[in-house]
């Protein structure tokens, strides 16, 4: 047992004596498990729903709805992504010379160039979005 160098005045056989006044732990009985009449034969059983999530494309597709759980088409609605916003810059620097800046706009018109978002058509929930890259 470590006495601090510091505290001389206790010696190791007070420390041993005063700790062998504490009761001593129950005695370990074996368990029979032939004789136990408490065994559970009938094991709980665990239901789990596991939700896979289907992979999202640019048009409506069949989804359980984790939020209002029904089945039902998803609602599509377009919006600006970054790559929206790239195409966009690039388009309008590169017809910047020759002053047909307005070109710059195509990305916001077309459904190609924006990002597909998911939703519930019953209750409204977000689901996802499609990402062709």
């Amino acid at each position: 047992m470590y006495i601090p160098d510091g505290d001389r005045s206790v010696n190791s056989e007070q420390v041993i004596s005063s700790s062998k006044s504490a009761d001593p732990p129950p005695p370990y009985t074996a368990v029979d498990p032939l004789r136990d009449q408490n065994v559970v034969t009938n094991q709980p059983v665990i239901h789990q729903t596991i939700i896979v999530q289907q992979c999202l494309k640019d048009e409506p597709v069949l989804i359980d709805c984790p939020s209002c759980h029904k089945r039902c088409m998803t609602k599509v609605e377009y919006a600006n992504s970054r790559k929206t916003h790239m195409l966009a810059g690039f388009l309008c620097g590169l017809t910047m010379w020759c002053s047909l800046c307005c070109l710059a706009a195509i990305p916001y018109l077309l459904r190609t160039c924006k990002k597909p978002e998911h939703y519930c058509s019953n209750c409204n929930y977000y689901l996802g979005s499609a990402s062709k890259f």
